[in-house]
């Protein structure tokens, strides 16, 4: 049976890399060589998915609720701990919570007013393995099964699209961006000064000098006439574009000059400056590609069950050092670089970042100085199209499930579905298979 190139391209998406599969023709709108021109129509979204579970209550501290340090009396912060490493309070303004004192880039955000925060994100029944809600949240739908919500986003919106309208920063393409019509690329970070240096047509490194007779022989087969729909033309045409393509990225990031100055030499911490070198990459996609616009990157590393806070010199006591302080830190010092480099690129007015994780925290700590699996857990909205502030509703901790769990209070499709009738201009009902309210942090 013939079989056409797309239906190819779908079928081969598990089994060769991606390098191998990326059509040319999402470059054809590539302004190679130089910056992308202002278009103040460009919509860019950008995932931040946090893996591990984030402990929500200690990310944004709701800080005046007794209960709080009731439940967390060694790990909780008291009021006046909520200060960054400069001395400036993360208390969001009048309101009840302050943002943990690793995050103060992020609290310039929100002060600025480019920051949302949904407090009380979750859904019915919430399962509290991590592959599971995983799934959940990346598909938007409760059971689990079926291609991910951007990636039905990208079945509707992006087919057909000339230029690189969507990519994954990471060791594999997250199930969100799974879909049944288009393949979405995933760049897996070389590390070093030129991150995507792997992106590239693979030659036999044993034979490093024949590396362009290699190349050439690969370019000349895939070229040949076949059979028009055949299975074998399938694979040459796919294979050259796929070269062809890469080829055409890495000519394009190398014209990127970076507008903000990103974390190197493991300072704060090599986790940080591996993050960060993340969302360089897709700032340099962002900025000298016109048509990149749906960006995917992921910081893991969040299943604190123990010491969660402090390191051995403390005994695991100093709030703000530990696993968890670090990743905050992380999150907030890259986001708030990537932001400050797409502003002085005059690309701020376009991008809006979107964080989530599988679930939160326990609210009470346990034993060993950390918190089990969880349910709710706060979300950031960022970006100079976000209306500021906090929406939701803070779950009570006096009024837990028969689990000790907190109880959810907004749907987390609704602000999938904020983001995708408000920001991405599509029909959020087609894609989610049902209505959720306005969160109102865009438009």
């Amino acid at each position: 049976m013939a079989i056409n190139r797309r239906q190819f391209i779908k079928r081969s998406a598990g089994a060769v890399s991606v390098s191998l599969i990326m059509p040319r023709l999402w470059m054809g709108g590539a302004a190679l060589g130089q910056q992308a021109a202002a278009d103040p129509n460009r919509r860019v979204f950008v995932v931040i998915q946090l893996e591990g579970g984030n402990d929500g209550l200690n990310t944004v501290v709701p800080y005046t609720d007794s209960r709080y340090l009731t439940l967390r009396p060694t790990i909780g912060f008291k009021d006046t701990e909520l200060k960054d490493e400069n001395g400036a309070s993360t208390i969001l303004g009048n309101d009840p919570f302050g943002l943990n004192p690793a995050m103060g880039e992020l609290k310039s955000l929100y002060d600025a007013g480019r920051v949302a925060i949904v407090l009380g994100a979750g859904y019915p029944s919430p399962n509290l393995s991590h592959f599971f809600s995983m799934d959940i949240w990346q598909t938007a739908n409760l059971t689990g099964a079926g291609s991910g919500w951007l990636g039905r986003y990208a079945d509707q919106k992006l087919i057909g699209k000339p230029g690189l309208s969507a990519v994954s920063i990471g060791n594999v393409l997250p199930k969100t961006l799974h879909a049944d019509k288009v393949v979405i690329p995933n760049i897996a970070p070389a590390g070093g000064s030129d991150p995507f240096v792997n992106y590239t047509f693979q030659t036999d490194a044993r034979f490093a000098g024949d590396k362009n007779n290699q190349l050439n022989t690969f370019k000349s087969t895939s070229t040949r006439s076949f059979q028009p729909n055949s299975f074998i033309d399938a694979i040459a045409r796919a294979g050259f574009d796929a070269e062809e393509g890469a080829a055409q990225i890495r000519a394009a990031v190398g014209t990127y000059t970076p507008g903000a100055t990103y974390p190197t030499n493991n300072q704060p911490s090599a986790t940080a400056v591996s993050f960060a070198s993340a969302l360089k990459m897709v700032a340099q996609l962002i900025i000298t590609i016109p048509d990149a616009n749906l960006l995917y990157v992921r910081l893991g590393g969040f299943d604190h069950h123990s010491q969660e806070i402090g390191t051995t010199a403390d005994n695991f006591t100093d709030k703000t050092k530990g696993q968890h302080a670090t990743l905050l830190k992380a999150f907030s010092l890259g986001v708030k670089t990537f932001y400050d480099d797409l502003a002085a690129h005059n690309l701020a007015d376009n991008v809006v970042i979107m964080n989530w994780t599988e679930f939160g925290r326990r609210p009470n700590e346990n034993a060993s100085k950390g918190c089990d699996h969880g349910t709710q857990t706060p979300l950031f909205v960022i970006g100079n199209p976000v209306h500021g502030g906090l929406y939701g509703e803070q779950p009570s901790l006096s009024d837990l499930d028969n689990a000790g769990n907190m109880k959810f209070k907004v749907d987390f499709r609704s602000m999938y579905s904020t983001i995708l009738d408000k920001w991405l201009g599509a029909d959020s009902q087609s894609i989610l298979g049902a209505n959720y309210p306005n969160l109102g942090f865009l438009g």
